[in-house]
């Protein structure tokens, strides 16, 4: 009897270890399939994206994107100083060698969450001055209602009548700010994006007027640096690309904001798709309404 245990046992031991050693030899080689496969089309996209950089900058000098159309007087909406460069560095200077653009920037704070208010609208001029917006196209709000802070949501009627002021006033056909995401889910961000839509759903908005919102994009694309322009080009309608040597611009007026050159701002100016390329869509009412029944 212990003799027939012993021997089913080590039948069954057998089994185990056949069926273990099948097991094993499998994952393994369903890893080393699946890393190849990961690394093959990362590695492909590596080198269309390098590829796509090279035409850019080598064949067109000026770095061709997919524009918005007839373009004459803009308004740039920001936050806070330093979104000008941090995420429409492209854009601005695309925008600026646009025969008969003129740009305007409107920022709705002063940027004073850490009391640094009058030293970052000194930076935000010599920013502007780098990215080539003239000191007289610049408008920079200082009002207690709208702080920079991120725990308080502004009011979309007091931000609106603001932007509202300066499309009147300057006879704006076109509007550019951040989308309901805000790139960085910032609140003060994504008021902006409201106040707009409050605009546009209260009929309030010129009829030459449109606006132009740029897109949030995942954690892997933001900080994809420039290998993430082929795909934008792909599922964009408009695109801002910027070569090597603009894109050194826009990290000069980067480092303009000396106040703001913390040690993960530094990491964002080279990693950020942002500093490389923008993208944007058009604000659709039908569309607004949809954003908002979600958010809201």
């Amino acid at each position: 009897m212990l003799d027939l245990f012993g021997l089913n046992f080590l039948k069954v031991k057998q089994v185990v270890f056949e069926n273990s050693f099948f097991f094993w030899k499998e994952f393994n080689k369903y890893i080393r399939d699946s890393v190849f496969n990961i690394t093959f089309v990362l590695t492909t996209y590596l080198v269309l994206c390098f590829l796509f950089y090279v035409i850019l900058e080598f064949k067109y000098s000026s770095s061709k994107g997919k524009y918005f159309d007839s373009v004459k007087r803009v308004l740039l909406v920001i936050a806070h100083p330093d979104d000008e460069c941090m995420f429409f560095g492209p854009a601005i200077i695309k925008l600026q060698q646009c025969k008969d653009c003129d740009l305007h920037l409107l920022c709705i704070s002063v940027g004073d969450y850490y009391k640094l208010g009058s030293v970052r609208k000194h930076e935000l001029w010599n920013s502007c001055k780098i990215l080539g917006i003239p000191e007289e196209n610049i408008t920079l709000c200082n009002d207690t209602n709208l702080p920079d802070d991120p725990s308080v949501r502004w009011r979309d009627d007091i931000v609106a009548e603001i932007i509202l002021n300066q499309i009147e006033t300057y006879k704006i056909d076109t509007v550019v700010t951040f989308d309901k995401g805000g790139v960085s889910k910032h609140p003060n961000h994504k008021s902006l994006f409201c106040a707009m839509a409050f605009l546009c759903l209260e009929r309030k908005l010129p009829s030459y007027c449109k606006v132009y919102l740029l897109e949030s994009v995942n954690l892997f694309r933001k900080y994809s640096f420039g290998l993430d322009g082929l795909l934008s080009f792909l599922l964009s309608s408009f695109v801002y690309p910027v070569n090597f040597k603009e894109h050194s611009i826009i990290k000069s007026a980067m480092r303009a904001h000396k106040s703001q050159l913390f040690w993960y701002r530094l990491i964002y100016i080279n990693l950020s798709r942002y500093m490389y390329i923008n993208t944007f869509k058009e604000m659709e009412v039908s569309e607004v309404m949809y954003d908002l029944e979600i958010d809201y």
